[in-house]
């Protein structure tokens, strides 16, 4: 018997591509999280023959000489007996599987044994599962029990060996060889590799995931800044994310050359490939203030607005709190006169703590509240507590608005902190 390709016409009746139409209805629960291959080689018909000869596939399209290849030349192992096994799975679906299909199982053999690192002791016990999850996800209709008989393995081996694939194609999606497809089918320039798999990480919400293809990008183009600012991201605590970070600035820096800075430092941010460097520095400095490094953090976004006087990401906000906090007054008035007609709740009430640092409590001091206030008056609510703060910043933030008061508020605790007078002075202004 032959099994429809996905990409065939639906014998439905609709129209369309069989994958688009009546597969997702026939297909198990695995293959919600099971897409082992992406790519156009991968989409091809996948088919079961009755006859070892009916598999035969045109020379245009993968061979078994071809797929013992890929496993020795492309695929990575962790030990030459994961290897041993890649091909002795060849060999055990070569007369029954499209060669597509073999190869999918290869891929997920190849991710699994990379990062649970099994010992291989039967290796028909791994075939069976592997060969088990596939005719699941195609509809062959292969039961455990003929998989036993056919690899000379018991059949609660193989339910205990698909039960850990399974778990690990959970945590993993796509397997732990996606970024060697990934490098297979993109041409061009390692900076075209990077590119693909970091569009791939962006797709993905998996944080073992992520981790893994920002890993990958950094093989073959380590000057990627987007590469480190995921790892950043991924990572478990503040201090390897800024570390992280610091590693993302020193690799953009690489990337774009001396030349380029000399060249083009007033309008970095008009220059496209300027953008994931402008980020990473931004990013650092954030991570530095929060962990108290307010001089490391000066430093950073000092550097962002030489190279992009504009500041189009906003880095200013963050420097006149670093100012404030380490008293350069001065410093504070020139950054708030360069961008006095901003009617950001930031600038309204950072000119209230430089009068306060100033002068103490004036009628100027009073009068600057009254601004603050109308520029957001959500703000007092939430520095005081009147109001209780989230524990992460929010996404979208509005001129006047509940966020942009919460994201001030978080963003310049530390310096609001360190002046408990000026506090205490609002609390009694909201009697």
């Amino acid at each position: 018997m032959s099994k429809i390709g996905r990409n065939d016409m639906c014998p439905c009746g609709s129209g369309k591509k069989y994958k688009k139409c009546c597969l997702g209805k026939e297909t198990s629960a695995v293959e919600s999280i099971m897409r082992l291959v992406t790519t156009e080689e991968s989409a091809a018909t996948v088919a079961v023959a009755e006859k070892p000869e009916a598999a035969a596939i045109p020379e245009a399209k993968l061979t078994l000489t071809t797929l013992k290849k890929k496993v020795s030349r492309d695929l990575k192992w962790e030990h030459p007996a994961h290897e041993q096994l890649a091909l002795h799975l060849i060999e055990t679906m070569r007369d029954s599987y499209d060669r597509e299909l073999i190869w999918e199982g290869l891929v997920l053999w190849n991710g699994y044994s990379r990062h649970i690192k099994p010992a291989v002791k039967k290796m028909g016990s791994f075939c069976a599962a592997i060969e088990f999850i596939l005719s699941e996800e195609y509809g062959f209709l292969q039961t455990q029990a003929d998989l036993a008989i056919k690899h000379e393995v018991t059949a609660p081996t193989i339910s205990r060996k698909v039960k850990e694939m399974l778990n690990y194609i959970e945590q993993y999606g796509m397997g732990g060889a996606e970024e060697e497809l990934l490098l297979l089918n993109v041409s061009g320039t390692p900076k075209d590799q990077e590119q693909a798999l970091l569009q791939k990480a962006m797709e993905t919400k998996a944080s073992n995931r992520r981790i893994q293809l920002a890993e990958a990008a950094l093989e073959v183009y380590p000057d990627s800044p987007d590469a480190y600012l995921i790892l950043a991201e991924e990572a478990e605590n503040e201090a390897d994310a800024r570390a992280y970070l610091k590693a993302g600035m020193e690799a953009g820096a690489r990337e774009l050359g001396e030349a380029f800075f000399t060249e083009n430092k007033g309008h970095f941010w008009g220059l496209y490939e300027t953008r994931s460097y402008i980020r990473i520095c931004k990013s650092y400095a954030d991570s530095c203030w929060f962990s108290g490094n307010a001089e490391e953090a000066q430093k950073t976004l000092e550097h962002i607005l030489e190279l992009n006087p504009e500041d189009n990401t906003g880095a200013r906000y963050l420097l006149t709190a670093t100012y404030l906090y380490t008293n350069k007054l001065k410093k504070t008035e020139k950054v708030l006169e360069k961008f006095g007609k901003d009617a950001a709740a930031t600038v309204a009430y950072d000119r209230m703590v430089l009068e306060y640092k100033k002068n103490g409590i004036t009628s100027q001091l009073k009068m600057l509240y009254r601004v603050a206030k109308n520029v957001n008056k959500h703000v007092p609510d939430y520095l005081l507590g009147i109001k209780r703060l989230p524990h992460n910043l929010p996404d979208f933030v509005g001129v006047g608005d509940a966020n942009e008061a919460i994201e001030y508020v978080i963003v310049h605790s530390r310096l609001w902190t360190s002046l408990p007078d000026l506090v205490k002075w609002m609390l009694k202004q909201q009697d």
